[in-house]
């Protein structure tokens, strides 16, 4: 019985030495294929920043761009404003200088401006009236 025990005790330590190797190789295995999953990870992790990376820079390019235009815009508009009011100051100034000027000229379209009605009354007057124009005024008042 004790020639039994042993066999059945060596032969569980085989088979338990087996286990054990088997599954140090399924370990070992298990390992290798963790670090390979870990070294594709930490690429894939690397292109993620290197994208990540490459988006802000093009990103701050960008926003640079549009700063630069709004700062010509504004330099432009700022010295554009003075021009402008120099302008309007320029022609207001002109007014004021030739307001005696304007008066004359507003006062002459006014005379011209009467004597036309004057001028135009008489003629469709005397077009009222052609009877007394050929009597000198004596008959068709």
């Amino acid at each position: 019985m004790t020639e039994k025990k042993n066999v059945r005790t060596a032969a569980r330590r085989t088979t338990a030495n087996a286990n054990a190797k088997a599954a140090e190789a399924k370990a070992k295995d298990t390992a290798d294929k963790a670090k390979e999953t870990a070294g594709e990870a930490g690429s894939t992790v690397g292109s993620a920043a290197t994208t990540a990376t490459r988006a802000a820079q093009a990103a701050a390019g960008k926003a640079q761009v549009a700063a630069d235009k709004a700062v010509a815009t504004g330099r432009t508009v700022a010295a554009e404003a003075p021009k402008k009011a120099v302008a309007a100051a320029g022609t207001a100034w002109m007014v004021i200088k030739a307001r005696k000027v304007a008066t004359v000229a507003a006062g002459a379209g006014a005379a011209v401006a009467g004597a036309t009605v004057v001028v135009l009354r008489r003629r469709a007057a005397r077009r009222r009236r052609p009877l007394a124009r050929l009597t000198g005024g004596r008959l068709g008042v």
